[in-house]
């Protein structure tokens, strides 16, 4: 597994955003809003690393291929995998009364900050299942599906020996972030969803 993104939760994106952008360039990539059953929102902005515009066609990506064991004496079976070279930035803000503005409210003096670092995978069913069987609990019972794309993703609830932090695994399709997804992942996260 390979870290994919680190997800920020602020009480100022843009602000949050700049000082990214002025430390490390990354830049802004996607920019949208998710809209709550209870008029609430999150503005949210995914950024990428700078070298993302240098390497063209990979988009940041780097392949790798590994060989297996000969197959009826002669062939080989390849097997390609894509991991970015270097991990994407998530950042969001919430509206008063919001899943993401409750969570700032709770971080030391309110400045929120590293809500989750998520893990890319290629057999996100297989890898929950042995997480679930070593006793990892997730804040879902089932892995979300983004209805627009391959990209499935899970939250572990927070890890006390991690600080806190909710760990993701996220398989990823051929788009970006999921609007639907990033949705119920963060309703997911309401502590008082279940109420």
């Amino acid at each position: 597994m390979r870290l994919d993104h680190i997800a920020y939760r602020v009480p100022n994106r843009d602000e949050t955003v700049e000082h990214l952008t002025k430390m490390f360039g990354y830049y802004v990539a996607e920019e949208f809003t998710i809209d709550f059953d209870d008029g609430s929102k999150a503005e949210c902005k995914a950024m990428v690393p700078p070298e993302n515009e240098k390497t063209s066609s990979l988009l940041g990506f780097i392949h790798f291929c590994q060989e297996s064991v000969p197959v009826d004496g002669n062939e080989w079976n390849k097997e390609y995998q894509s991991y970015h070279l270097v991990p994407e930035i998530f950042v969001s803000e919430g509206t008063p009364g919001s899943i993401v503005e409750k969570w700032i409210k709770n971080t030391p003096k309110g400045q929120g900050g590293i809500h989750h670092l998520a893990y890319s995978t290629d057999r996100i069913d297989d890898d929950v299942k042995e997480w679930k069987d070593k006793g990892v609990e997730f804040l879902t019972e089932d892995v979300i599906d983004c209805p627009d794309d391959d990209l499935r993703q899970i939250f572990t609830k927070p890890q006390p020996l991690l600080g806190g932090v909710i760990i993701e695994l996220i398989e990823r399709g051929d788009k970006g972030f999921c609007k639907n997804s990033v949705k119920q992942l963060m309703e997911a996260t309401d502590e008082n969803r279940d109420k």
